[in-house]
């Protein structure tokens, strides 16, 4: 049996699943601020180990590529493209917004993914049944989420951490319902459905999709002084 590994980081949470043709074997996901350094690697051994699965059954491994939070994407990311390179296995790369909606795919309402960016930012995309992503991948302020959905007839569920987080933004909207806790952030056992749906890519188009700089980075074009003290 070929066995799919998923690993989903984009976001606080360090997801990884099993899975193959009769559908998932064993999944993990953990919430424990960022620490997805620490927990992505014990959790990938925990789950072969507790599945009986050999890396040799390994077949194809899919990773999350955001958008996200920085340091889990890059973590996720480069694990996957490690082992990919390692094993000699076929990789293919899934978008965190898409993940979040793709358990709601067949409803007759807008969906809106949306994943806390942090400092007063999300990340967000709209989809619709048939048509897939019909707005985003955006990152902004809230207000430019809510404009776009009053844009849009019909009636709204707006899902993920992001949504929750403005929910005092987003729930007064008419026509907009909130998801629950338990769809905050992307499930690595829906990225194994889904990745079963994509082609596999050369190893070197995977990359993060960080739709903005790192926290790091901006740091420091924020502060050109210290930059030159130590050019």
């Amino acid at each position: 049996m070929t066995v799919l590994l998923a690993i989903a980081t984009a976001t606080s949470q360090v997801g990884v699943a099993l899975g193959g043709g009769d559908g998932p074997l064993a999944s993990l996901h953990v919430r424990k601020g960022r620490r997805h350094a620490e927990l992505l690697a014990p959790a990938i051994e925990s789950i072969t180990r507790m599945a009986g699965v050999g890396t040799q059954q390994i077949g194809r491994i899919a990773v999350d590529i955001g958008p996200g939070l920085f340091t889990g994407l890059r973590v996720g990311v480069a694990t996957a493209k490690a082992l990919a390179a390692a094993l000699d296995l076929p990789i293919v790369g899934c978008s965190s917004l898409e993940l979040l909606a793709y358990p709601h795919r067949r409803q007759d309402r807008t969906v809106a993914t949306v994943i806390d960016a942090k400092r007063g930012e999300i990340f967000w995309s709209l989809w619709q049944t048939g048509r897939g992503e019909v707005a985003g991948p955006m990152v902004s302020a809230p207000d430019a989420l809510v404009s776009a959905i009053r844009a849009r007839p019909g009636e709204v569920l707006a899902v993920g951490d992001g949504a929750r987080r403005y929910a005092d933004v987003l729930a007064p909207i008419s026509g907009v319902e909130l998801g629950g806790p338990a769809e905050d952030h992307p499930s690595a056992v829906v990225l194994l459905e889904l990745a079963a749906t994509r082609p596999s890519v050369p190893l070197d188009e995977i990359t993060p999709r960080y739709l903005r700089g790192a926290d790091v980075r901006i740091g420091w074009t924020q502060r050109p002084h210290v930059a030159a003290h130590h050019a």
